[in-house]
């Protein structure tokens, strides 16, 4: 990718005195250099579709009036090749459902410096570029997508650096809630327990080191703790190929709380299992633990074990999180859907 030697700053906003103060702050930096235009009606300009060579879009939402993000949803859908950045006074409440409204960052008022600014508005132009010289989405992948989001877990590409890559539909209710596990403004999925969220960097680390294989599957678990509930999340870490982003892992998210509705008789039939197995197969994708399955049923931690090994065998796995991929990824979870309770 060029270097940027030279940047168009759109800024959207009704106050002279925002333009002003944002065009001090692009003067005081040298490289790249950036030009300033300052349009102070949004539906204006958008009525235009027309993006007047502007490399990328700053747009004050706090002045726009809308509580829905509808202009900048307006903006992506009409001048798609811009991106749009946000500034606002609100991060909490602001920020990040700008990010998921279409936004590529955004910046706090109070907080802006020429620095920060300039680094927030080359960095949204450069993820831009790369996301528009991506290939085209093939129907093919529009299919693994559509399979990815009938699934009854939530699951996560991430890489190693805990950018998140994909998401699935049950996945993005999870983090649309930000109980437990969030997305933050670098796209980077953590966990909202600062203990905890050092343990899912640990887990990630762990999950794609060259010494898994002797580790335990409790090695590459976690629970994550829930304000709004008393269940907390469950989630395992499992090893994949991310192509040209390198080396990544699946991030398979349950909520205990919720079981899912599969078909113990068709796992059976699809893996050979025996009534006994299956059910422990289910149990395990529903996300419960070997102990806490052993005390249910009234049987031995030896016979559940016994069980699980004879699972891995006929399934051609050796870990928990490689049978829920498993599972979660075959015929027998595409009719899968939450249990009404």
């Amino acid at each position: 990718m060029n270097e940027i030697l030279n940047a168009k700053i759109l800024f959207i906003g009704n106050k002279d005195g925002d333009a002003q103060q944002i065009g001090w702050l692009l003067a005081n930096i040298s490289k790249p250099s950036m030009d300033l235009m300052h349009v102070p009606d949004a539906h204006a300009f958008i009525n235009q579709q027309s993006a007047a060579g502007a490399d990328v879009i700053l747009l004050d939402q706090d002045s726009t009036g809308d509580t829905a993000f509808e202009t900048l949803k307006d903006l992506r859908r009409n001048i798609p090749s811009v991106p749009v950045v946000i500034l606002t006074d609100d991060e909490e409440n602001t920020g990040q459902e700008a990010i998921r409204s279409g936004a590529q960052d955004y910046v706090i008022r109070s907080q802006l410096t020429s620095s920060s600014m300039a680094r927030s508005l080359i960095s949204a132009i450069v993820r831009h570029q790369g996301q528009s010289n991506a290939p085209a989405t093939t129907p093919l992948l529009e299919s693994a997508t559509a399979v990815l989001n009938k699934l009854p877990l939530g699951v996560i590409l991430m890489t190693e650096s805990s950018q998140v890559l994909f998401f699935n539909d049950k996945a993005k209710k999870y983090l649309e809630k930000k109980d437990g596990l969030i997305l933050d403004s670098e796209q980077k999925c953590r966990a909202t327990v600062a203990s905890e969220n050092k343990k899912l960097a640990e887990l990630l680390t762990n999950t794609l080191s060259p010494e898994t294989n002797g580790k335990g599957e409790l090695d590459f678990a976690l629970t994550i703790t829930r304000e709004e509930s008393d269940t907390p999340l469950t989630v395992m870490l499992a090893p994949i190929g991310t192509g040209i982003a390198g080396k990544g892992a699946v991030l398979f998210v349950s909520d205990p709380a919720e079981p899912v509705e599969l078909s113990i008789d068709t796992i059976c039939r699809l893996y050979a299992l025996t009534p006994a197995e299956g059910r422990l197969a289910l149990g395990l994708t529903n996300g419960s633990k070997l102990d806490d399955l052993a005390e249910e049923w009234g049987v031995s931690m030896h016979t559940v074990r016994s069980q699980l090994r004879q699972i891995f065998r006929k399934t051609d796995t050796s870990r928990q999180s490689e049978l829920v991929k498993l599972i979660l990824t075959g015929p027998a979870a595409l009719q899968a859907s939450p249990a009404i309770l």
